[in-house]
């Protein structure tokens, strides 16, 4: 009789543990060895909650919630979390409603963990309370434009000690570009139109940059996904992984992408009620305004770019199909917008 283990091996060669390209930590762990840190009162349960870029767990405790992530290894340095918390903490001053970081007991933010694939960050933040928004609402479209503008408001006089890559086109669109080509460069038609694209967009944004645009703190991913409402609709904003000093009509225009240019709003009926809540909180100049449809298709380019970065740890299937979707909206885009 031939049994499984007659074909297993032993050789004892291999690396020992086999190298890991993304691992997801126990809740229990996380619970026993991380959680003890913080002024939690007991009982304390944690839950792994979704794999992102980042993966996040919920912690309850008998009378709060938190949210804990757990930075993908090599995706942050300490100074780009440090100046993320800097930022959280500058708008909970200001009276921004923002999911806020926890400290430990010893004052620190971040713990730093021993992970198969490498070191991985820790954060605790305050939770932030309400439901989802509705993606498809002009009322909740109106209420997050109104959100936004507080942000961009309160971060006028915001400093840091702490360095972190701003969001221009060096970081926007080289960086995508060099991302993407390893992926893309074997369809050399669709790598070339990205690249002369590319460069036609590099042109709009530049001549756009001079004439002095709107330039200061953006949360870097203000989707309608990133914040959660409350009954009285009082928003409060989360995930500011992203953020960094860029130009405010990037940090729109991800909001038109997230629905226009997927066209999920054909009409602009959402895109018109979120300018209408800004607008009240903050001005808008027309050359920011103009500028917009091109920040949507540097938007699309970083995206691109996002998705390959954890395409690793997430899988190929359907990747070639995703990506000639988008060079095919970009194609739309720029015949329809430019």
């Amino acid at each position: 009789m031939i049994h499984v283990s007659d074909f297993s091996s032993n050789n004892a060669s291999f690396t020992s543990p086999f190298p890991v390209v993304h691992s997801i930590l126990s809740p229990v762990a996380l619970l026993t060895e991380i959680l003890p840190n913080y002024d939690l009162i007991k009982p304390i349960n944690c839950i792994f909650l979704a794999r992102g870029v980042n993966d996040t767990y919920l912690v309850q405790t008998g009378t709060e919630k938190y949210i804990l992530r757990v930075y993908t290894a090599n995706w942050r340095s300490n100074e780009d979390i440090l100046y993320e918390l800097d930022l959280l903490l500058h708008l909970q001053r200001n009276d921004v409603l923002v999911s806020t970081p926890i400290a430990q007991r010893d004052g620190n933010y971040i713990n730093m963990l021993h992970a198969p694939e490498g070191l991985r960050q820790v954060v605790l933040f305050t939770y932030a309370p309400g439901k989802a928004l509705n993606r498809h609402d002009t009322t909740d479209s109106y209420h997050h434009g109104r959100a936004v503008a507080t942000i961009h408001n309160a971060t006028a006089s915001f400093t840091s000690t702490h360095a972190r890559a701003s969001l221009d086109l060096s970081y926007l669109l080289d960086q995508s570009m060099q991302n993407i080509k390893p992926l893309l460069a074997y369809t050399s038609a669709d790598w070339g139109y990205l690249q002369g694209f590319a460069e036609r967009l590099r042109s709009q944004i530049e001549h756009f940059s001079a004439q002095r645009l709107d330039w200061g703190i953006c949360h870097g991913d203000c989707h309608m996904l990133n914040d959660h409402i409350s009954s009285d609709a009082v928003i409060t904003f989360f995930d500011f992984d992203f953020c960094g000093l860029g130009w405010r009509a990037y940090d729109l225009a991800i909001v038109r992408w997230s629905e226009g240019f997927y066209k999920m709003d054909p009409d602009d009926t959402l895109w018109q009620a979120f300018l209408k809540g800004y607008k009240e909180q903050r001005d808008i100049t027309a050359g920011d305004l103009t500028s917009i449809s091109a920040f949507v298709a540097l938007r699309e380019i970083w995206h691109m770019a996002l998705i390959v970065c954890v395409q690793s740890r997430s899988g190929m299937q359907g990747f070639d199909r995703l990506m000639q979707r988008t060079v095919t909206l970009l194609q739309e885009w720029e015949k329809d917008q430019f």
